[in-house]
């Protein structure tokens, strides 16, 4: 069962004249690490075996299978599997990414609007989401959708996304798992069930938020006030709006909070994550929240927002970004908002202790670490 509204990144294929004995069909918007893994407990071996078999010189998952895969490490996979490499291709994150930046080589530092897997040898702290009712009607398996930062519900049962075991708290992992094991639908580490996790229903704004932005790659462009956004706008867009709200969160004052009551955002609601780490390192639940509030933001518009700004007289350090350029559709405010000479504050000295928030932020990203 599908939504009416669901993006279709993948349509699936078929093994032809394989040299493998047993190859399960490569799913719709299936990752390609997700069927690999399936492959593998296929012919009764674990992930890293089969691999290996296919390239021998290659540490396959210890980076990020789905963004890193060459032409010719896919026509080996192709000439074994019997997939052919046009559909093995199309099963990464690299025609996406191709779309969104129009490069075909991901950056070595984090991709904007990608999930970071957290890697550290083969072992994970996070990156993968999944539904658990899709696990419970259908061959457990990942989607591409599912590694964009901005999904965090599920489009057909509007249920937020998970991307840890509910029993053990671990990280999902499948390229961990190994036989006896036969499915994907268990956690690596304790063996829970991934399909009888718990389930909430989807921020209605969030969904909104992913609705359109998925839209933007097969659709024509959004309206944004008088212009119309193109799918790279839209996101430089969003991302301004994710910064301001971040900000807004660890930095609150009643001018910056007058402001983003007029646009419609709770700042009372908004918490910065414990780890303080980058939004493509966020749980679901974190980067729900604060797209549901740029979508709240979004449908103020431009001129509302400049006005509302204007009014409340918000300081320019909270909406005038310091590196990079302000959206192309906002850029009334740089003449709105007269900048302000930022006095650098004294930095503190190297036997000075660090702030509560500070150990804290550092204690909570290595627990993290210890979940892998």
């Amino acid at each position: 069962m599908d939504a009416p509204n669901q993006c279709r990144w993948l349509a699936g294929a078929s093994p032809v004249n394989a040299v493998w004995p047993l190859v399960p069909p490569l799913l719709q918007d299936e990752l390609i690490s997700s069927w690999l893994v399936r492959c593998a407990l296929a012919q009764g071996c674990g992930p890293m075996t089969l691999t290996r078999e296919v390239w021998p010189d290659l540490r396959f998952w210890c980076t990020d299978p789905d963004r890193y895969l060459s032409h010719a490490q896919m026509v080996e996979l192709s000439r074994l599997s019997g997939m052919s490499a046009d559909a093995l291709h199309a099963s990464t994150l690299i025609p996406l990414y191709r779309m969104m930046t129009g490069n075909a080589d991901f950056p070595k530092r984090i991709a904007p609007w990608f999930l970071c897997l957290g890697i550290r040898n083969r072992r994970r702290s996070g990156g993968l989401q999944y539904c658990p009712k899709c696990f419970e009607q259908q061959t457990p398996h990942y989607l591409i959708q599912d590694r964009l930062a901005w999904h965090t519900a599920c489009p057909v049962h509007h249920v937020s996304l998970l991307d840890r075991c509910e029993c053990c708290h671990a990280p999902l992992c499948p390229q961990l798992i190994t036989p006896p094991d036969e499915t994907l639908g268990r956690c690596h580490r304790c063996g829970y069930e991934l399909y009888i996790a718990p389930t909430q229903t989807a921020s209605v704004d969030a969904v909104s938020f992913q609705n359109a932005t998925d839209g933007l790659f097969s659709g024509p462009p959004r309206r944004y006030g008088d212009r119309r956004l193109l799918l790279s706008e839209w996101l430089s867009l969003s991302r301004w709006m994710i910064g301001i709200l971040r900000t807004a969160a660890r930095e609150r004052s009643p001018c910056s909070k007058s402001f983003f009551l007029e646009m419609g955002v709770n700042v009372d609601g908004l918490y910065p994550p414990e780890t303080g780490l980058p939004f493509e390192y966020l749980a679901p639940d974190e980067r729900a929240t604060l797209l549901a509030n740029v979508w709240c933001m979004l449908k103020v518009g431009p001129d509302r927002l400049i006005e509302i700004a204007q009014r409340e007289r918000t300081r320019p350090s909270l909406l005038l970004p310091r590196s990079g350029e302000l959206p192309a559709s906002l850029a009334a405010l740089v003449t709105v908002l007269r900048s302000k000479r930022h006095r650098s504050n004294p930095r503190p000295q190297a036997d000075s202790p660090r702030s509560t928030k500070s150990v804290l932020m550092r204690w909570h990203r290595l627990l993290r670490k210890f979940q892998r």
